[in-house]
């Protein structure tokens, strides 16, 4: 197996033992054994479980996040230059993260958990690439929210969507069975509605 192909078989041996138990618990020699690799393979390849997990996390969140700028774009565009709707907002930030484990599910069951464990109790260090991935996202988005929720404070929106709505998020794409018991668009859908309702609540 060549360099290249020993650290794709890690990384997909990576996102299976992290959604089964956790990134910081994760048993790097069950990582190099699933992958076929010599047992220096991660040290080789990576350096560290850190730096290991974090190419995981770049390899799901930098195409998610790219996914989310390209349907705010769209969702701009359709909007002839106007306000967006807040559902529209929503989804954009919602889709992504369905699409991505569902992907990730198809591959092999039970890896669609990896996007919920990133949003909820991640490791410091988890947290703080997500955090940084995520940036960029955020200051697209949120100047938008701000105008499509003009009676609920900022500093309120960014709560909400960081707690209700990727707290909520997480915890679904957490679960082994229930985010993939329905067809993804109606998984949407239900998400929308429901977070449209908790975003747009009046803050006292």
């Amino acid at each position: 197996m060549s360099g290249v192909a020993t650290a794709a078989a890690l990384l997909d041996a990576a996102e299976v033992e992290f959604a089964e138990s956790g990134i910081e618990d994760a048993s790097l020699r069950a990582i190099m054994r699933a992958a076929r690799a010599d047992s220096g393979a991660i040290h080789y390849h990576f350096k560290t479980r850190e730096a290991l997990a974090e190419a995981v996390l770049d390899r799901i969140l930098v195409p998610l996040n790219d996914r989310r700028l390209r349907l705010l774009e769209e969702a701009a565009a359709g909007s002839d230059g106007g306000e967006i709707e807040l559902p529209d907002l929503l989804g954009a930030l919602i889709r992504p993260d369905v699409e991505a484990a569902c992907t990730l599910e198809a591959r092999s069951a039970g890896r669609g958990r990896l996007i919920g464990a990133i949003y909820i109790r991640p490791a410091d260090f988890v947290q703080a690439r997500v955090q940084e991935r995520f940036r960029p996202v955020a200051d697209a988005f949120l100047p938008h929210l701000v105008t499509a929720l003009p009676e609920v404070p900022t500093e309120v929106i960014s709560w909400r969507v960081r707690w209700c709505l990727f707290g909520t998020l997480g915890a679904l794409l957490s679960d082994e069975h229930e985010p993939f018991a329905v067809e993804p668009e109606a998984l949407i859908r239900r998400l929308v509605e429901t977070f449209a309702g908790a975003l747009a609540g009046p803050a006292r």
